[in-house]
């Protein structure tokens, strides 16, 4: 490819909000660059995203009104259809129906990627170091020492985004900082529960885990500053002592994840030429960590506002506002969910649990 080539957009990031971006502008005319760290255009895959890979609702929802139907290579064993809340503190547990896709993450992001139209110039192995902008246009640096010029610039690149490392430093950003731990370990037999841990010595947040093809997952984001893998060590034995049997660890993961706190907003700059989307604008649940409906919510939203054309960044604040507010609730939902007393009522009374 010619490096001197000017993209009119170039997306850095392909996870769920950049894959499904890249294919709505793409599907619009634009001429796409498309860059990401992983090798997701050759095995065997080099890096893993610490991801539960369980498909929400409201992100089927958004697959279903674009006809992208999950192939069954993508979907794990077994389904899950409630979600079993532990409180390790003062032992309450309780079951609550949900309705989530148990998928391989890796293949999901595979097949994403499979789905982004041919005229589109994917860059993958090629980690970004540096963006500059001058003269109207972004100067993108990757590690192999290539460079990638474009007019438009767009960051889907997830918590640790070297995007708003480098436009975003001075803005005030409505989200604290967490480390997600989390290991795979063999597992004949695990059932079919997916947990959601809480401890209060452990995190102000929470835990998870699930089992997925022979294997049973476990995981736990910490604060920003935290020991977290002497904090998970914790986690594991007491799981094991509150009766979970795992084996041996075949896989250890962990990223940074952003976890809205606050009124969400849209990060752009640069007269409608810089933009942010999916996690890297704090676009996921602070209640859950869920991402992949706020991924997809934002892209379709970042694509509409293309669409419309004019003011691209006024386009994205309204078309983003109910999902903003939408996220805005779940951080009220939040402190109270967090809330060990308010917690400790919901479960005692049972409300909305299984009976």
């Amino acid at each position: 490819m010619d490096e001197k080539k000017i993209f009119d957009i170039a997306i850095i990031g392909a996870g769920p909000a950049g894959s499904l971006l890249t294919m709505l502008l793409a599907n619009q005319g634009h001429d796409i660059l498309l860059i990401d760290k992983r090798n997701l255009d050759g095995y065997p895959p080099v890096r893993h995203k610490a991801c539960g890979g369980l498909l929400a609702p409201d992100a089927q929802r958004v697959l279903a009104s674009l006809n992208l139907n999950l192939p069954n290579d993508v979907l794990a064993n077994p389904q899950l259809f409630s979600v079993h809340t532990v409180d390790l503190n003062t032992g309450l547990r309780r079951d609550y129906q949900r309705f989530y896709l148990n998928m391989d993450r890796e293949k999901f992001d595979r097949y994403l990627s499979s789905k982004i139209p041919e005229n589109v110039c994917k860059e993958y192995s090629a980690v970004v170091n540096k963006v500059e902008y001058e003269n109207d246009l972004y100067t993108i640096h990757t590690g192999t020492g290539k460079t990638y010029n474009s007019k438009v610039l767009i960051g889907c690149d997830g918590a640790g985004s070297v995007v708003r490392k480098c436009f975003f430093t001075k803005e005030k950003m409505p989200f604290k900082h967490y480390y997600a731990i989390q290991h795979v370990y063999k597992c004949d037999d695990a059932g079919a529960k997916y947990y959601a841990i809480f401890d209060k010595t452990l995190t102000d947040y929470s835990g998870w885990a699930f089992p997925k093809d022979g294997t049973f997952t476990i995981g736990m984001a910490f604060p920003d500053g935290a020991d977290g893998n002497r904090l998970f060590a914790q986690l594991v034995e007491k799981m094991k002592n509150d009766g979970l049997s795992i084996g041996q660890a075949v896989n250890k993961e962990g990223s940074l994840l952003l976890r809205p706190d606050g009124y969400p907003k849209t990060f752009s700059k640069n007269n409608n030429t810089l933009f942010l989307a999916g996690e890297a604008a704090g676009y996921v649940s602070p209640s859950s960590a869920e991402g992949f409906s706020f991924a997809f919510y934002s892209a379709c939203a970042l694509a509409k506002s293309f669409e419309k054309g004019g003011n691209i960044s006024k386009n994205y604040r309204h078309e983003t506002r109910k999902m903003r507010i939408k996220l805005f609730f779940k951080v009220i939902k939040a402190h109270l969910l967090y809330n060990q007393f308010i917690r400790k009522i919901i479960m005692v009374c049972k409300i909305k649990a299984i009976r």
